[in-house]
């Protein structure tokens, strides 16, 4: 009597935790909420639940001045044991500066001393060499490595140095799976299952598939790789593969489900975290990612893709998406065959953008890209196009990346080594997260004159609710503590008006980022004091991450104050407008 074949187990990589925190919705995503995704997520069953990444932890450090080491042990005391990742590059690692010898080392043994089991690393331009300080620091604290082949515009998908490059990155020290990523749907569903079952016959090692696109492409490619012999699939649960444009576990559970091959997860556990997850997720950000599903289907990253069609569009461009798009595929192309993967990603969408706006090629260019042009970012994968090089040398380079003695060097005498090389990532939001650590060791230290106690919480509290105020604040060695209702500081964290004592109500800000009045330098800014504005009104433009998000009127009223200037930078929480009913 024959028996039918057990499955084949499809193990879950988890990248809710980072698709949470994306730029620039991250700055909203509080270490509580951080603490409780995670505590939901751990009983799923994931292989590895990922959760930082360069995105995710500029965001952090950018957007709510916290340290992304600080939020990895928030996680690992809240993921009950589950194994957790760090996704860095080879040769920026969490940020966009280039760092040197043994800045790497130092940063993966923090992350493994804050509970990290894994850490994934990938190049723009898929050099091994690259990655190698990373695979020793990873072997040397006992962390698995994985490297990534980044997909990219080009070359073909058929193209045999996609397996050179995925054979060279397979052998370096201590790899323990080989991730296959095609951030922003470079190969059709059937592309990507050759080209996965080619890796799979071919590799030493196993082949998990990461994948982001819009229009449900993403899915679609997923099945196909699972069905070609992937081992791990990454997605995100719930709402966070929605407005990621990333696979939902849930997704390919029910899609897998009954063949040959299964999806490895607790289906009750993954229900119960969608639903922990779906109010972490901006209403805003929910239709953001329903405009880019319904739009251009742009061969893009979803967040690049979001950015070049605001930028086009704030210029009155918006019909010329497509060419854009392209546009950015040369640019890669002209780059020797660079990939859209962060940091780099960003500053290839502007230069293609740029050259769509004015309607020539390679009149100037970035540090960043002059970087890939002139070799500090490692071997091209590709031949040069004349006039990138030459616009490359007139911009010039970053300079030598410091090595970790350099860093320890540059920094006060006062920072830890962590924090050393953290400032030595994020130059601006580093130095405010040393001047937090000082103001709150200060206050430890009682110089301040006054500790924050719980007395003193609990007045603040009571002339809130008592006196009708809408907040009330207090400075401390430096620091701000605010206190206000609960009603109104989650309408704040969604961007929405918060009522004040003067029968005004606020608007604040949802992001980090920088306050336009107008659609354009020659346009007339959205709105005047006096103005009478109605519910949905766009009122202005804040632009984060090189995406230029309108903000809108939650309600009918009059403008009584313009609360800060064109062009100003804004944080978090702070106020834009003042209406008047």
């Amino acid at each position: 009597m024959s028996t039918e074949p057990a499955a084949i187990d499809i193990g879950l990589v988890d990248v809710t935790l980072r698709d949470l925190c994306t730029p620039p919705w991250g700055a909203r995503i509080a270490p509580d909420d951080l603490g409780s995704a995670a505590a939901a997520l751990a009983p799923i069953g994931a292989r590895v639940i990922e959760v930082l990444d360069p995105p995710s932890a500029r965001a952090g450090m950018d957007g709510r001045t916290e340290s992304p080491l600080d939020r990895l042990r928030v996680v690992a005391r809240q993921a009950g044991g589950a194994n957790l990742g760090i996704v860095v590059t080879g040769r920026t690692l969490l940020g966009e500066i280039a760092l040197g010898s043994g800045v790497a080392a130092r940063l993966i043994a923090s992350a493994a001393a804050s509970g990290a089991s894994r850490v994934r690393a990938y190049d723009t331009l898929n050099d091994a060499d690259a990655l190698r300080m990373v695979a020793e620091a990873a072997r040397e604290v006992g962390m698995g490595f994985v490297p990534t082949l980044v997909l990219g515009p080009v070359p073909d998908g058929a193209d045999p140095r996609w397996m050179d490059e995925a054979l060279a990155l397979a052998q370096l020290p201590g790899a323990t799976s080989l991730c296959v990523s095609d951030l922003g749907g470079n190969l059709t569903p059937v592309a990507m299952g050759l080209l996965v079952g080619n890796m799979v016959d071919k590799c030493p090692i196993p082949v998990e598939v990461s994948l982001r696109a819009t229009g449900g492409l993403a899915s679609m490619s997923a099945l196909s790789a699972a069905l070609a012999g992937a081992h791990a699939l990454h997605a995100s649960v719930g709402a966070a593969a929605l407005v990621a444009g990333r696979p939902s576990a849930e997704a390919l559970h029910v899609a897998l489900h009954g063949g040959d091959r299964e999806f490895d997860v607790d289906v009750p556990a993954l229900e119960d975290a969608g639903r922990i997850i779906w109010p972490l997720v901006a209403p805003e950000r929910v239709r953001r990612a329903a405009e880019l599903a319904g739009g251009p289907q742009l061969q893009l990253p979803p967040d690049l893709a979001a950015g070049l069609l605001s930028r086009l569009s704030r210029q009155g461009l918006a019909s010329r998406a497509h060419e854009a798009a392209e546009e950015c595929a040369a640019v890669c192309r002209d780059l020797g065959g660079v990939t859209f993967a962060p940091p780099l990603g960003e500053a290839i969408v502007a230069q293609a953008a740029q050259h769509v706006m004015d309607g020539v090629r390679w009149r100037e260019t970035s540090s960043e890209l002059a970087d890939i042009a002139l070799g500090p970012r490692g071997r091209l994968r590709g031949a040069l196009l004349e006039d990138a090089l030459a616009v490359a040398r007139g911009a010039g380079t970053t300079g030598e990346p410091p090595d970790l003695a350099a860093v320890l060097a540059a920094a006060p005498s006062d920072v830890s080594e962590e924090d050393a090389v953290i400032l030595a990532q994020f130059p601006e939001s580093g130095q405010r997260l040393v001047d937090r650590r000082r103001s709150l060791l200060a206050e430890e230290a009682g110089e301040t004159g006054m500790a924050v106690d719980r007395g003193l919480i609990e007045t603040l509290v009571e002339v809130v609710e008592g006196a009708g105020q809408s907040e009330v604040s207090v400075e401390i060695g430096g620091a701000r503590v605010t206190v206000r209702p609960a009603v109104a500081a989650a309408a704040a964290a969604d961007g929405a008006p918060v009522p004040m004592a003067d029968d005004g109500v606020k608007v604040t800000s949802p992001m980090v980022g920088t306050f336009y009045a107008a659609p354009n330098p020659d346009s007339d800014p959205f709105v005047k004091v006096g103005d009478r504005v109605v519910q949905g009104q766009v009122l202005c433009i804040i632009e984060a991450m090189k995406i230029f998000n309108e903000i809108t009127a939650e309600r009918a009223g009059t403008i009584k104050e313009i609360a800060v200037g064109n062009a100003d930078p804004v944080e978090f929480g702070q106020t834009l407008f003042v209406l008047a009913p």
